[in-house]
């Protein structure tokens, strides 16, 4: 069986964590909210999510190959 491997974009400050943009294995039943955690970022509940493209629920079941952006919210002036 072969490791299942997920991309990770960070936005904003969570950017600053990670020298780029990290890959990650993942395991089955691995959800977003799972990987956060496992990235020892905070949780937040302004952050948006997005899986392949599409807006996406922390609760969201991951896979092979998904590409997942974690986007902070933003302010400012």
């Amino acid at each position: 069986m072969s490791t299942a491997i997920i991309t990770i974009k960070l936005f904003g400050p969570l950017r600053a964590k990670f020298e780029s943009d990290p890959t990650l294995p993942i395991r089955e039943n691995e959800t977003i909210q799972t990987v956060i955690e496992r990235l020892s970022i905070e949780a937040h509940p302004a952050y948006l999510y997005s899986l392949n493209g599409r807006h996406a629920k922390a609760s969201s079941q991951l896979h092979d190959g998904d590409v997942l952006l974690i986007i902070p919210p933003i302010s400012g002036g």
